[in-house]
């Protein structure tokens, strides 16, 4: 599969740029947002590779779609994108864009890895620890991942810090072939 971060890139930053510029950071990341959660559903992906349909009649249909949701940049994003078959890259840019506006704010961002999805009182537990290491303004995700068998697994940055059971299996295979 093709890594879509490179060609997400100059995308997203233009519009943290043209965002900064007329100070919409927060109100282009929830368009970016509903957008990209939007392009993973089947409808979307089914519209945007749909052979039938021009790439005008591609981004009118998308237009409409968000039509209360968004303002005219992500209406001329979503135009842009068509012009270069590059609607795919909607949730990459959204990624992309988020981490911009996190160092910008200097924010940790961090993602929670579960085998099944927490209760609400242990998730609060895990926020409640992170914010506590990393800062009460720290953006934490939390991400299902089923293979993990169980425990989680917490990633900042570019360091990971693996409790799953998988990972401790994983460890327990790398011991035994020494």
């Amino acid at each position: 599969m093709i890594e879509l971060t490179p060609l997400a890139r100059p995308y997203a930053k233009a519009l943290f740029a043209s965002a900064l510029e007329s100070g919409n950071l927060e109100n282009m990341a929830d368009e970016l947002k509903i957008m990209a959660i939007a392009s993973e559903s089947k409808e979307v992906i089914g519209t945007i590779e749909n052979p039938v349909l021009s790439r005008q009649e591609v981004v009118d249909i998308l237009v409409n779609l968000f039509a209360d949701s968004i303002t005219d940049t992500s209406k001329k994003l979503l135009s842009i994108l068509a012009d270069n078959k590059r609607l795919n890259l909607l949730h990459s840019i959204y990624s992309i864009y988020q981490e911009l506006l996190e160092k910008h704010k200097d924010q940790n961002s961090i993602e929670v890895f579960v085998a099944t999805d927490p209760s609400p009182e242990a998730k609060e537990s895990i926020e409640a620890k992170l914010k506590s290491s990393y800062g009460k303004d720290a953006n934490i995700y939390f991400s299902k991942d089923p293979k993990m068998m169980g425990g989680l697994s917490i990633k900042v940055g570019d360091e990971t810090l693996d409790l799953s059971i998988k990972g401790k299996v994983n460890k327990l295979v790398n011991q035994l072939n020494f």
